[in-house]
């Protein structure tokens, strides 16, 4: 069974241009770019982050939210593509204009944060379960296998020299120390 991500990626984005739209009036009308980035940061970005901690790390899903969430910016700057392409501006220099959190920062902290809560849970709950489970008697598929929701935390680990990330996810404190900040 393969699980087709593309639906939800359109609703999140949906939902962010919809939350984007319900705070563009007084968006508009705030000179402050701290304020702006405050009240787009705590509206539109939950909306478009909303229950991405589920889902695997890969580059289809980071390049979605990255575009999604730099037209967001550019429309709260009031800046179109072809100006910012006119002026010779990048898209870091957008963002450091308007001061606003990057979505997949946003997105690996809640992710780390879920894991925590998942795996220090103790009653026997079908996500736990799930996340423990290695099926016995299924291989992975030739060529480059999909990205499975743990792979992320492993390979943080595997790179650092760590055991296994469920031992330290199972501490809160070690845990988020040793999480994204």
């Amino acid at each position: 069974m393969r699980n087709n991500i593309a639906p939800e990626i359109t609703r999140r984005r949906r939902a962010a241009w919809a939350a984007f739209g319900s705070i563009r009036e007084v968006t508009d009308q705030i000179k402050d770019p701290a304020l702006r980035a405050s009240i787009f940061n705590a509206s539109v970005l939950p909306a478009m982050c909303y229950a991405t901690e589920t889902w695997p790390d890969n580059e289809t899903i980071a390049k979605a939210m990255r575009t999604t969430h730099r037209a967001l910016e550019r429309c709260l700057l009031k800046t179109s593509r072809y100006q910012q392409w006119h002026r010779g501006l990048r898209s870091t220099e957008l963002r450091e204009k308007s001061q606003l959190k990057d979505p997949l920062q946003y997105m690996q902290r809640m992710k780390h944060r879920w894991a925590g809560h998942l795996l220090r849970r103790n009653d026997d709950r079908w996500s736990l379960r799930v996340t423990e489970w290695l099926p016995r008697n299924k291989t992975r598929p030739l060529g480059r296998p999909p990205t499975r929701w743990a792979d992320s935390f492993t390979k943080y680990f595997r790179q650092r020299g760590l055991p296994h990330w469920m031992q330290f996810a199972r501490n809160r404190a070690v845990w988020r120390s040793c999480g994204p900040r």
